[in-house]
């Protein structure tokens, strides 16, 4: 399974010059305001280029290769969601330092548990994305998949912006404290059922899944 992990890391190696440019953009916006509001940038755009990890094994014959190896479905599966894990908190750490040391560079205000507040609601949504999409992507393949997941982002986009109009959203999320310690291990235990139900019904899919 290691190799599985190190395979869907080494993908993404292709992609480094978005990243750098992500992090210029990350920079640029943290000169220009507060900084802690595109922490998120990073990690979201590492996670919608794992999800090209899916069309890599399908264009190569990887899965019906992998399969074949011992407990080779559970694995595959497996090293998706923990690559997942690592990028998402790998990226989420990168954003989090490169805006700390860019507001102090700037000697700007740094509000440390606003930071952690944003770092953290970054993880949670980033993984939430993954929890959603990963089992489309198994059950339709890559190529179908993307059109589902991209019709999907559109469905809550509209969804969100009808309930923006009728629900006070800005004074939910200003009343949210997530650096409560009870906030917090109620997301942590929150993220972990949900990447726990993701998973399981990735793996249901993928062991009836022919290749």
């Amino acid at each position: 399974m290691i190799g599985l992990i190190k395979k869907d890391l080494l993908v993404l190696k292709s992609n480094l010059k978005v990243y750098l440019a992500v992090i210029i953009a990350l920079i640029f916006f943290g000169i220009q305001g507060n900084g802690q509001n595109s922490i998120f940038i990073l990690p979201m755009i590492g996670i919608m280029m794992f999800l090209a990890t899916f069309s890599y094994d399908e264009f190569n014959n990887c899965n019906a290769y992998v399969i074949s190896f011992p407990n080779g479905r559970k694995n595959v599966v497996k090293s998706k969601y923990i690559s997942s894990v690592i990028l998402i908190i790998l990226l989420s750490l990168i954003s989090f330092i490169a805006t700390l040391v860019i507001r102090k560079l700037g000697n700007n205000d740094i509000n440390m548990e606003e930071l952690i507040s944003t770092a953290l609601g970054t993880i949670f949504g980033t993984l939430l994305v993954v929890d959603l999409l990963y089992p489309l992507m198994i059950k339709f393949g890559a190529v179908n998949g993307r059109i589902i997941v991209f019709a999907f982002i559109m469905g809550i986009g509209i969804v969100g912006y009808a309930l923006s109009k009728i629900i006070d959203v800005t004074y939910i999320i200003n009343n949210i404290n997530l650096s409560d310690s009870m906030m917090c291990i109620l997301i942590l235990l929150s993220t972990i059922m949900l990447i726990g139900i993701s998973y399981f019904i990735s793996s249901k899919i993928y062991q009836k899944k022919e290749f």
